[in-house]
């Protein structure tokens, strides 16, 4: 099989050192096609300034920076895009690869390649193996592919050994590969955290390994009528080549034809920071880095976020990779899953003969809780390759589709009923919507602060005619009648790499007298909890513990913050919660533990509920417990078997029996398994009483109506059971 053109084999490139040698040096060359004839009007660069050959096929770049690479054009094969910056008089020899409308393309990200050492076990990450049987199979399942596109964390730590798989699994493809860096590629032996010049948390970093095995952190190429620009997002951030990166996108972008469109790669959605002052807007980015899937639309610019290819997001994204196509006048994607593989999901509808009603509805796929209220089913769309979202009402007692409400972008959070006022919504662009519960007509919405960098992906909080939404870096109150801004808070944590999921919960324990208060604690901040007045936004009393693990040291002690939204004990106003490793019982005053339980998985995507029986717990691993609430004592434990074949678990591939919280019926508990079954549990001693197949897996927690449980399955069927059916008589 012959190298991909963009990912050279190890020594090809040139050091940093090599740079500086040859920083005095007068580099000419030349641009040749297969017939040994002159190629004018390409465009060649060192990284900072970009020229032109002229008619006789020569460019002239004087006191070379860094390896000279030329800017591919759509049509051509080259033998080599780049040479090291002490090279003399190097020639480009490129041959005809004609290439025809549409082109597609695959997105991969965040392969991680490495042993996962540095995560909460058991971790399943990228490996050199896995990464080639992905490229295989994503060739055969997509004939006509132009290439495979990498952005960033291809890399677990940034060590030779793993570039070095990298670059032997894209041995193994017949299609180029353009891989760009990420922070993970970046990383040193022992990183620290900080906060950039653009108040990001991050991480400590240098580009030490990433250009001696795939060349330059920076470049360009061209489609059939499409430009694309490449950059090293994390040394962007960390201010350590910003300028430089910024002079020489400006200087790319100024040599395309007026109205030329162009899309940028970059390891994180790009910030203002990059796209701010440039030429023209590109119409999408292409990202990572966050292991999330968000699609939005902001202006003239599509911003394509992907969940990682190897393993599951933090939003519990399956393994993902998308098929770009560009038609010569707009891009559009298509998501697949990588791991496990996954066949047509509407191929097996779920078994609708003893449901009291059932709908088909465009929620497929969809992990996302639904609500019912006021007699009506209020199911969360996210349309994520439309970058669109919608609320869509059923009605609860037959079904009937009643409206559908189009959202600005994918809604990946449950709705909040505000009684029959309003349903409130946030969409993944952090836009707050308030609609009319009985004809879906918009009330008022609110945009975010920051579109690019707000990504909404928990419910809103309802508090006393208030609407909390947000993120670490910016909490804000919406009034709930008019989506007026009540107050905004921007200093309560620094940006942070990782999305919440955990939202502001209401206190109303009497721990603070008789005051209703907010607390908010996350993953990994804020990694005490804020006790906040909710007319205010005030801090009313912050612990003055200071927590000194890093993210990494976080990362691998699972230390006991929630990644879901916490419980609040009525009596003390301690929160319980699902953390990294664990569920937990902890201080909201501090950083006391009071008891914490073990969960088979890390990363457990389900919240605890803490309801008469106890905290419930559902481990997705495989098993369902009952918690004494002051204690943590196991009450009861019950292992649930499940043939399954979906893994939505962050860090991980394998298939896992549970996803969804449970429902509480009285002392029953009815638990949606991922094989289609519906297990009814006693809530008082964990004995199973029932399993109801219907054939297709649950997603999302089932909810009680009128007699029946309602449950909305991966193939996007709203189905309504009858109780007495799941557990083979009344409840």
């Amino acid at each position: 099989m012959r190298r991909p053109e963009h990912t050279p084999a190890r020594g090809a490139s040139s050091r940093t050192d090599h740079a500086r040698t040859a920083s005095r040096r007068l580099i000419g060359g030349s641009r040749l096609s297969d017939a040994g004839s002159p190629m004018p009007g390409v465009v060649v660069s060192d990284g900072l300034r970009v020229t032109r050959t002229d008619e006789d096929g020569r460019f002239r770049i004087d006191q070379v920076r860094g390896p000279v690479f030329i800017t591919r054009p759509a049509g051509w094969r080259v033998d080599r895009w780049y040479v090291g910056a002490s090279a003399i008089d190097p020639v480009f020899t490129l041959s005809p690869a004609p290439v025809q409308l549409p082109v597609r393309f695959a997105h991969l990200t965040d392969t991680h390649l490495g042993t996962g050492a540095g995560y909460p076990q058991p971790a399943e990450i990228g490996t050199g193996e896995r990464l080639s049987q992905a490229f295989r199979e994503i060739a055969a399942a997509h004939p006509g592919l132009e290439a495979f596109v990498v952005t960033g964390d291809l890399t677990d730590r940034g060590l030779p050994e793993e570039f070095a798989a990298f670059v032997a699994a894209t041995a193994t493809t017949e299609l180029a590969v353009y891989a760009i860096p990420g922070n993970h590629d970046h990383l040193v032996p022992d990183p620290t955290d900080l906060v950039s010049r653009n108040g990001y948390a991050i991480h400590s970093g240098e580009p030490r390994h990433y250009e001696d095995y795939l060349g330059p952190r920076w470049y360009s190429f061209d489609l059939p009528g499409l430009h694309v620009v490449a950059v090293d997002w994390f040394t962007h951030e960390l201010g350590l080549d910003h300028e430089t990166q910024d002079t020489w996108l400006r200087a790319d972008l100024e040599m395309l034809a007026t109205g030329t469109p162009w899309i940028m790669l970059c390891h994180d959605q790009p910030w203002r920071s990059i796209l701010d002052g440039l030429p023209s807007a590109p119409i999408a980015t292409f990202s990572g880095h966050r292991h999330t899937s968000r699609v939005v639309a902001s202006g003239p610019t599509l911003h394509v976020n992907t969940p990682p290819a190897m393993f599951g997001g933090v939003d519990n994204s399956p393994a993902t990779y998308r098929i770009v196509v560009w038609d010569g006048e707009r891009i559009t994607t298509g998501s697949h899953q990588t791991y496990p593989p996954q066949s047509d999901t509407r191929s097996g509808w779920a078994r609708t003969t003893q449901a009291l009603w059932s709908t088909s509805t465009p929620a497929i796929g969809q992990r996302t809780p639904f609500i019912v209220a006021d007699g009506r089913v209020l199911v969360p769309l996210a349309l994520d390759d439309e970058a669109r979202g919608a609320l869509a009402a059923y009605d609860a007692c037959s079904g009937k589709p009643l409206w559908q409400a189009s959202l600005d972008a994918p809604l990946r959070s449950a709705p909040a009923g505000a009684g029959t006022a309003a349903i409130i919504s946030s969409t993944v662009s952090g836009t707050t919507w308030a609609h009319d519960p009985s004809t879906g007509e918009m009330l008022w919405q609110r945009p975010t602060s920051d579109p690019l960098r707000r990504f909404g992906f928990y419910p809103p909080t309802l508090v006393d005619g208030l609407v909390l939404v947000g993120d670490q870096a910016a909490l804000r109150a919406l009034d709930q009648s008019t989506g007026e801004i009540v107050w905004e808070r921007s200093d309560i944590a620094a940006y942070q790499i990782f999305i919440t999921l955990s939202a502001p919960v209401v206190d109303r324990s009497g721990a603070n007298g008789s005051l209703t208060t907010v607390l908010w604690a996350g993953f990994p901040e804020p990694s005490t909890p804020v006790r906040l007045d909710p007319k205010t936004g005030e801090t009313i009393a912050n612990s003055n513990e200071v927590v000194a693990e890093g993210l990494f040291d976080v990362l691998t002690s699972g230390a006991g913050l929630p990644i879901r939204t916490p419980s609040v004990d009525p009596a003390t106003g301690d929160l319980i919660a699902t953390g990294l490793t664990n569920v937990f019982r902890r201080s909201a005053s501090g950083s006391a533990i009071r008891w914490s339980y073990p969960t088979s998985v890390p990363w457990n995507p389900v919240g605890v509920n803490l309801g008469s029986h106890g905290v419930l717990v559902v481990d997705a691993g495989g098993a369902v417990a009952m918690l004494d609430p002051v204690s943590g004592e196991q009450l009861w434990r019950t292992e649930i078997a499940a043939d399954s074949d979906e893994c939505f678990l962050t860090y991980r591939r394998s298939p896992h029996p549970l996803f969804a919280q449970a429902t509480t019926v009285g002392d029953r508990l009815l638990i949606p398994a991922l094989d289609g079954d519906i297990v009814t549990l006693d809530a008082r001693t964990g004995d199973e009483l029932g399993r109801f197949a219907t054939g297709v897996p649950i997603l999302a927690p089932l909810v009680v109506h009128d007699g029946t449980a309602v449950a909305l399955h991966r193939d996007g069927l709203l189905a309504a059971y009858p109780l007495a059916t799941l557990a083979g008589e009344r409840l």
